[in-house]
């Protein structure tokens, strides 16, 4: 049971911090670049562990962990702009993404995964 909530968590963490990377895309629109983006989702994103997890963990894992999640929320703010919209594409990254998370593993098969992630433009 306690596997099944972490796993939860795991995925919807990763599902937040891309849909923070699209929605301050969207944000910014075409005027806004990857430097500026990046500085202002790592901002947002350490507040936002830091109030939840800062008094838990060590500052040198609440930073590896707040560089990671930066990492996949700038992948939702660059993924628009070099490449064509695919919810397809989106939810088998997400899926990728939590693999790698978990050390590697397989991802479930493709009908395990059906509507499991979802995420707006």
């Amino acid at each position: 049971m306690q596997e099944n909530i972490q796993a939860q968590d795991l995925r919807q963490s990763i599902t937040m911090a891309f849909n923070l990377g699209v929605w301050m895309k969207h944000q910014k629109g075409q005027t806004g670049n990857v430097a500026d983006a990046a500085k202002e989702l790592k901002d947002m994103i350490y507040w936002n562990m830091n109030k939840q997890y800062g008094e838990t963990y060590p500052s040198d894992l609440l930073n590896a962990n707040v560089e990671y999640f930066l990492k996949v929320a700038l992948l939702g703010y660059i993924l628009p702009d070099v490449c064509l919209p695919d919810e397809e594409l989106k939810s088998r990254l997400l899926v990728l993404i939590e693999a790698k998370a978990r050390g590697g593993a397989f991802p479930p098969p493709a009908e395990e995964q059906a509507n499991e992630i979802t995420f707006h433009n």
